[in-house]
């Protein structure tokens, strides 16, 4: 079965909550995982992640939390998917590091790359803001 991570669906659901919620103040972590039906431990290591990259700003303090590092049209599910995965690769083949040594030369590696163009096409048009 090929699926994300719950990593990932919850990166999502995250980052959706945040931009129903796009105003001025942060978000109290607390309230997100409640809404999202996440572990805030879990949601925190994931936000952790997007903060990084600067998809969220984490904010210190009594009335911290977090909110969207930039616009939710500007943020695709593709680098979502990216930075909570650690990259998109559909098999073996057409994995940045230690790929199959037959790719070049294998008759269906040809598919597995227009499949996953095919996915990222989707990921890449689809923004935070399309599905809040």
């Amino acid at each position: 079965m090929l699926q994300i991570t719950r990593q990932t669906e919850y990166a999502i659901r995250g980052l959706q909550e945040l931009a129903r919620r796009n105003g001025d103040a942060p978000v109290q972590l607390k309230l997100i995982a409640g809404t999202c039906q996440v572990s805030e431990a879990f949601l925190a290591k994931i936000f952790q992640m997007l903060a990084q990259a600067g998809v969220v700003k984490s904010h210190r303090g009594v009335k911290g939390g977090f909110s969207l590092g930039r616009a939710p049209e500007d943020i695709t599910l593709r680098e979502v998917v990216e930075i909570c995965e650690g990259g998109m690769a559909l098999n073996h083949c057409l994995r940045k590091v230690d790929p199959c040594q037959d790719a070049g030369t294998c008759n269906i590696a040809q598919v597995w790359r227009d499949a996953q163009a095919a996915l990222a096409g989707a990921l890449e048009k689809t923004t935070v803001a399309d599905i809040i």
